[in-house]
């Protein structure tokens, strides 16, 4: 499609010369000899660019520029000018217009300042097409995080209602078993909300540092069992990979998408290699890693030599809900993107036919010491003490007391902000810690909490949430809460983290 371009001037000749130039280089002109017949065109025609005089009779260049902007913003306007006036021409860039052109004018600098305007053009398109696109991925993200969030409660409530159902039953094996069987089908479906919280860019639920390989090196094998067997993993983790600071969880669902990815781009059997390597990213590459800064970092690649994909599909590989016969389902890849970029890092994609497909991924490297894993009780243990549970979700407050109660606590509950400030102030007696959500009808807990910590100093506070770590509840933390437990938790979860708060 030829570009049109609107050219205007008084001065016939130019008119003519020019005009009959930019047409044997391929590009629709039509030309106006004044300012009125200028807007006139310009208010009945669309035109990707106009090239117009600056000073002529009735209705100049920077009227005819102005009016250009007005009716579309993404036109590119070139003002002629003679020598004499070029100072009007530097006052009209600054008006907006995108670049001047000096009479008389060479044919060589004309070729080159129309085709640069258009190509400008063309990149502020672009650019305004990609803009619009991240806005429906942030919507689309706050939606998942809303869904995700209320799967979070439901969930909570049922593996709590489990947990207490198996407490009522202890030497029942029958009950023991399909207890068991729901809460696996319900950690399942946590899973599922984990993905929708990372790729509503929820943030990381709970970070710790990790020898990337050998993290890497632990999760493969619960990965490769879902592949099937005749896929073939082989993996390069050599030692003296640096250390990385990351949701595990989160970082599982990478790894678990991207294999699964490869493994639905092969027919039957296949080969992938997984790798790590240490990296630097200087001040002269950092331009191939778009959102990075210059530093140490952890390279992750992972290579299948199934089917590949064509260029349309590599550039649409992270749009959620985008899925083709080979590639994986649902929000996988677009999870995979909204977890990476939220630790900091970058991923990219290269393909071809036939010849398969290379997924890099590179995270931050870090210096802070490995954390010494310590894995929760699996026993819950008996507490003594008064605890508040704010939280709005009837089920939420109805399984929670239940939980506390069989522990030994007394319980308290709000289902407002308000309601959780007149307890924590007019209560006759020891509170001893409160369980806050996030999200409330009349204030969120970033809110409330100051009024509970002023009420009374020594309240100790443990934020709970179907959302993650990030945002909301970090400010508490950061504003001085004692930990934070993510919906949905196991009764044993819980219990540890009472135990760790309240030191008994």
């Amino acid at each position: 499609m030829k570009h049109t371009i609107l050219l205007v001037d008084d001065d016939d000749l130019i008119l003519k010369g020019t005009g009959i130039y930019l047409k044997k280089k391929g590009y629709q002109v039509t030309t106006a000899d004044s300012g009125e017949k200028a807007v006139d065109l310009l208010n009945n025609n669309v035109f990707d660019l106009v090239i117009t005089d600056l000073v002529m009779d009735g209705i100049d260049g920077i009227q005819v520029l102005k009016k250009a902007k007005e009716r579309n913003p993404e036109i590119m306007v070139i003002i002629l000018t003679g020598h004499g006036d070029l100072s009007y021409a530097i006052d009209a860039i600054r008006l907006d217009a995108d670049d001047y052109l000096l009479k008389p004018c060479h044919s060589t600098e004309l070729d080159f300042r129309v085709s640069h305007c258009l190509k400008q053009q063309v990149l502020k398109r672009e650019l305004k097409q990609a803009e619009n696109e991240i806005k429906k991925l942030e919507s689309l993200g706050v939606l998942a995080g809303g869904i995700a969030h209320q799967f979070n409660n439901a969930l909570c409530a049922i593996i709590g209602n489990i947990d207490l159902f198996e407490m009522d039953f202890p030497d029942e094996e029958n009950v023991a078993a399909y207890a068991q069987t729901i809460k696996d089908s319900a950690r399942r479906m946590a899973q599922l909300t984990t993905q929708l919280l990372a790729y509503a860019r929820g943030g990381k639920y709970q970070a710790e540092t990790v020898l990337f390989s050998d993290f890497v090196r632990e999760i493969l094998p619960l990965v490769k069992h879902t592949l099937g067997s005749t896929i073939n993993v082989d993996t390069d983790l050599p030692l003296g990979i640096h250390n990385v600071k990351a949701d595990l969880t989160q970082m599982q669902i990478v790894l678990s998408a991207v294999l699964t990815n490869a493994t639905e781009a092969m027919e039957g059997k296949g080969h992938i290699r997984v790798a790590c390597r240490n990296t630097i990213i200087t001040d002269e590459t950092v331009r191939d890693f778009p959102g990075l800064t210059p530093g140490n970092y952890v390279n992750l690649t992972i290579a299948d030599d199934g089917k590949g994909m064509d260029e349309e599909t590599r550039t649409r590989i992270f749009e959620p809900f985008f899925t083709t016969k080979f590639e994986g389902r649902g929000l996988g890849m677009a999870a995979v993107y909204g977890i990476v970029k939220n630790h900091g890092g970058w991923i990219s994609v290269d393909s071809e036919l036939v010849k398969g497909s290379v997924v890099k991924i590179y995270l931050p490297a870090v210096e802070a010491p490995v954390r010494e894993d310590v894995k929760p009780n699996a026993k819950w243990v008996k507490g003594t003490g008064t605890i508040l549970i704010i939280d709005d979700e009837e089920m939420i407050i109805n399984v929670c007391r239940a939980i506390l109660e069989q522990m030994g606590y007394r319980v308290l509950e709000a289902k407002t902000g308000q309601e959780a400030i007149d307890v924590v102030k007019t209560f006759d007696g020891d509170i001893d810690l409160a369980l806050l959500d996030i999200l409330l009808p009349d204030m969120n807990g970033n809110a409330i909490y100051p009024f509970l910590m002023d009420a009374r100093p020594d309240l100790k506070v443990i934020v709970f949430s179907g959302y993650s770590i990030d945002g909301p509840a970090q400010e508490i933390l950061d504003a001085g809460a004692e930990d934070f437990i993510p919906k949905p938790f196991t009764i044993a979860a819980l219990s540890e983290k009472l135990k760790k708060t309240l030191k008994h």
